[in-house]
């Protein structure tokens, strides 16, 4: 009886999350942007601050999650993102939550979003407002957008399979991501997110919760370098180089914890 009465409590609870993040996001987007570009001339500051509003946002979830027990968090290595900006943060994506999560830890994100996203009745003016990158601009506009984060100091972040994983399917990277950081010439810092038991998955609806409640775990680990590959490579071998690379080592952590 007492299990059955937590896990409808914990569907209400999610559903309650959802309707704050869809409502606080359109408040944020109809309130305080407004106010952010009345008062911030510059828009690469604009921007910041905007991004940076996102961020207390999310940090914000997560605690009202954490607070109403509706999942469990722990991170690691979050000592590893004070040197992130100016750096191309990339993780693995099993779960609706992995956006929220990431960008609640670092305070200025730059994100690459998909289109319906972009164009989201929900989420859209959010996204548009706080300057993220559309991942149908053509290439060059693309890595131009880029290329003037990390010139503002900005953490550049991309779920490099494009969308969530796909359960029990090995994962699959998109080449996307390797080809910014060598044209770039960014360090890859490389974050491995999981959830036990897994919820919020691809094809999966909100109330499809587990029977118990979720361990969220943000692991920031170690960082690609990819200087070297342009001396050893050309681009487009160097690039599926380093997706191997990094498809490995998720393999690899996703497997042994």
């Amino acid at each position: 009886m007492l299990d059955w009465l937590a896990r409808i409590y914990r569907t209400l609870g999610t559903g309650f999350f959802f309707a704050i993040l869809f409502g606080g996001g359109a408040v944020i987007a109809t309130i305080a942007f407004p106010i952010v570009s009345l008062t911030t001339r510059n828009t690469e500051r604009r921007w910041a601050r905007k991004q940076y509003i996102i961020h207390l946002l999310f940090r914000f979830y997560i605690g009202l999650m954490r607070f109403m027990r509706l999942a469990f968090f722990e991170f690691r290595g979050l000592e590893k993102l004070r040197d992130a900006p100016g750096k191309l943060v990339i993780a693995n994506h099993p779960s609706l939550l992995d956006v929220v999560l990431l960008m609640s830890l670092i305070p200025r994100a730059q994100c690459i979003v998909k289109q319906e996203l972009w164009e989201s009745p929900y989420l859209g003016r959010l996204v548009r407002g706080a300057g993220y990158i559309s991942n149908a601009l053509p290439s060059e506009q693309l890595l131009a957008a880029c290329r003037q984060a990390i010139e503002l100091d900005a953490c550049l972040i991309v779920f490099p399979e494009g969308t969530r994983s796909t359960p029990g399917a090995p994962i699959q990277l998109q080449r996307g991501f390797a080809n910014i950081a060598l044209l770039l010439g960014l360090d890859i810092q490389l974050v491995t997110i999981t959830c036990t038991p897994p919820t919020l998955l691809k094809g999966q609806k909100w109330y499809e919760i587990p029977a118990r409640r979720p361990v969220f775990c943000v692991d920031v680990g170690q960082v690609i370098s990819v200087a070297h590959l342009l001396n050893d490579h050309a681009r487009p071998l160097a690039a599926r180089k380093l997706v191997r690379t990094v498809a490995a080592y998720y393999e690899d952590r996703l497997a042994n914890g």
